[in-house]
Order: structure tokens, then sequence, then C-alpha cells
């Protein structure tokens, strides 16, 4: 069997209808593809194809820079994979048999049914989308795995990150897909007996037959929080007194307090300075380079704190003009009674 579902240029059957005296039972398989049918319009389908999309394009975009890596091929796999499951397009396929049911279903009524033939082609191509997304869980595994590792050192880690949060999405909508479609050909597949057939025209070999049910998976789902909810049985919350909370906050070991002594900062501390000491021009220089130093990194320490920056760098460059013209009693004096006014 695996032969016949597996083989994608599978030809159709040509649809011929013959003539059946009970059409009861085509009342269930138009309910069940048409349940099937809606469900393909729900947000979780649209998902499914936007995110088979996301791949593909992520793919194209990083062919050249993975085509090498064990993951990456996988990545190739599974798109191959989606791309194979658009191609069938097993929605036309099942509208097409739709079509071809009668619009009155009776078990007194007889009508035009479509053969056997059509209908076994119905739930091999179930088999293919089935065993389909089989295949494209496999190499979410297999692609994620090998990713995972890269994440963890650090290799192309926005790119990475994209690529297994899509993955890991079309996974999980991969399961939900193929549950779907189990439970379409478990409904469908008790009715194959019903359609007529021709003998002359058999649409599957002697040695196939198609398997009775096909099994669902499991999907483990994240336990939801358990809501607390109020009824007669249960028993109401103990009430806690202000005595008994003051009681249980004194039980509780809150540690030994620690009296540290302050230490003062060098930095903070006030210093003496008297204009009287600046006697030479290598005094005037020495406090320069300090007072400069000090404004930069202390400015609320530092002698001069009352100076604007302009009013500094003023004082500094008259200075160094009047000791390059040579009049260094001139540069002292003036320097001198500017410090002396402001300080």
């Amino acid at each position: 069997m695996a032969t016949v579902w597996n083989e994608f240029e599978l030809k159709r059957p040509p649809l011929v209808t013959l003539r059946a005296p009970n059409t009861a039972f085509a009342k269930k398989c138009f309910m069940a593809i048409n349940k099937y049918l809606q469900q393909l319009t729900e947000p979780m389908a649209v998902e499914f194809e936007e995110t088979a999309a996301l791949i593909s394009r992520l793919m194209a975009r990083r062919k050249n820079s993975f085509r090498g890596l064990p993951g990456f091929r996988a990545i190739c796999k599974l798109n191959a994979a989606l791309c194979r499951l658009l191609r069938l397009d097993l929605p036309r396929e099942l509208q097409h048999f739709r079509g071809s049911l009668p619009d009155v279903c009776d078990a007194a009524l007889a009508g035009e049914m479509p053969t056997r033939s059509s209908f076994e082609y119905i739930l091999v191509r179930l088999q293919s989308v089935y065993h389909l997304h089989e295949r494209i869980r496999e190499c979410c595994l297999a692609a994620a795995k090998y990713f995972s590792q890269l994440l963890r050192s650090n290799f192309f880690m926005e790119f990475i990150t994209l690529i297994i949060a899509a993955i890991a999405k079309i996974n999980r909508l991969s399961v939900l897909e193929a549950n779907r479609c189990v439970k379409l050909y478990n409904r469908l597949r008790p009715q194959c007996s019903h359609f007529p057939q021709v003998d002359r025209h058999r649409f599957l070999p002697e040695d196939c037959v198609l398997p009775v049910n096909l099994h669902l998976i499991k999907t483990t789902q994240p336990e939801e929080p358990k809501t607390a909810t109020t009824s007669l049985m249960s028993k109401p919350p103990p009430v806690i007194t202000k005595l008994e909370k003051a009681q249980q906050r004194a039980k509780m070991d809150v540690g030994t307090l620690i009296e540290r002594k302050a230490t003062r900062n060098p930095s903070t501390q006030t210093v003496d300075f008297s204009v009287s000491s600046l006697q030479t021009i290598e005094d005037v220089k020495t406090f320069i380079r300090r007072e400069s130093k000090s404004r930069k990194q202390a400015p609320e320490n530092c002698i001069t704190k009352a100076l604007k920056k302009h009013e500094w760098q003023a004082a500094v460059t008259l200075f160094e003009r009047k000791l390059l013209a040579n009049e260094h009693k001139k540069a002292l004096s003036i320097f001198l009674k500017f410090i002396s006014s402001k300080i």
C-alpha cells in the first residue's frame, strides 16, 4: 500500500456515477467532508500556510550561508514536503468529490452515486497527506535539534531564533492538521463498501488493502493553572488578625542591625588656601595645574569653585600671554589680584 499513497503523480480515476438503491450513507460522507472543508477556513489553517511561506523565504534568504549544514538540509527537506502538500491540493479533490454526491439522501430513495474507485482515490489522498505531515514533523525535529546547538554557540542568533520559532509553530500546527485528516479518514472508511463498484475498472491493485483506521497523534498541551472556585463544600480561608500578623513578623529573622562609622572622603575635605602662598611664577604654575585637574575631577571641592569656566580660562590665558611677553611681574600681579577678588 505504501507504493500507492506515496506516488505523487497518482492519476485520478474518471468520475463515473452509477445508480444506487440506497443513498442514506452519502449524507454521512457529505457532512464529514463539509466539516473538514469548513475547518480549513479557521485561523489555525491560515497560520499554517503563512508559517510555511515564512520558512520558504528564510530558506531562500540563507541558502548560500547554510547550504553545507545538516540542519539546513533538513530545512530544505521540510520546505519540499510543504510544497508537495500544497501541490496535492486535498481541498480541491474533496470539493470535486462532494459535488458528485446526490443532493437528497435517504434510505428509501435511489440516486446517482460516484463509483468506489473515486472514493478510494480520496482515501488514498488522505493517507498521503497524513504521512506527509509525519515527514514534516521528522524534518522539524531534525532541524530544531541542530539549530538549537548553534543557538547555544551564539551563531547567527537573530536568524536561528526566528527559524526555531517557525519550526516549532509548523510542527504544532502539523499535528493538528494531521489529526483532522485522521478524523476524516476514520469517518469515511466504513462507507467504502456502500459505493457501487465496476469490476472492470478497479482503482487499487489486488494486493493493496486500505487500513481500517489511522491513529491520532497525541498532543502534549501545557497544564492550565487551576482557578480557585468557591463552592459550598470548600472550606473558607482562615482569618488572620492583626495581632497574629504582628506575632508572625516578630518571629521572622530580620537579622541584626550593624552601625558603621561614617568615613570622610578625602576629596570632600576642605583645603586651607591663602593667596599669599603664591610668591613666584613656579608657585602659580603649580597652582594652575592642580586647580585645572581638580576642576575636572571634583569641581565642587576645588579652591576656585566660585569662578566660572570661562573666567578661569581667561585668567590662565592672560597669565600665559604675559609670560610669553616676558612680563613676569605683571603676570604674577594680575593673576594674584584676580584670584584674591574671586575667592
